[in-house]
């Protein structure tokens, strides 16, 4: 009776080596920074804000440099956290950026290139 037992736990363990379940691929979207990188315009009310996104993704906002960390990054949109814990967004589209939203104000804003700043 003993040797049935270990051998049935030879054989279970066997096959379990052989059929483990195999860890699943996530589809890992591509991700080029320097499609963010560029100076942008928004518009808060009656001022102009200048943003610009370096090729590493750091941000400055009207020549200040902003103290955040990435929280996600994807195809089309990354996600910082700034020191205060509020959200920044930069979403774009296909072309580039279009939209900068701000947690602490809570608000989305446009965003237009330099040549269309004015």
């Amino acid at each position: 009776m003993r040797i049935r037992g270990l051998i049935i736990f030879l054989i279970s363990f066997v096959v379990g080596l052989f059929h483990s379940p195999k860890a699943n691929k996530k589809n890992i979207e591509s991700f080029d920074p320097i499609f963010f990188a560029g100076t942008w315009y928004f518009k808060d009310g009656k001022r102009t804000h200048k943003i610009v996104v370096e090729p590493d993704l750091k941000l400055k906002i009207d020549g200040r440099e902003i103290a955040t960390k990435i929280r996600s990054a994807s195809r089309y949109q990354v996600s910082y956290v700034d020191k205060f814990g509020y959200k920044l967004e930069l979403r774009a589209n296909e072309a580039r950026p279009v939209k900068f939203y701000d947690e602490s104000d809570n608000d989305t804003y446009d965003l237009f290139p330099a040549s269309l700043q004015g």
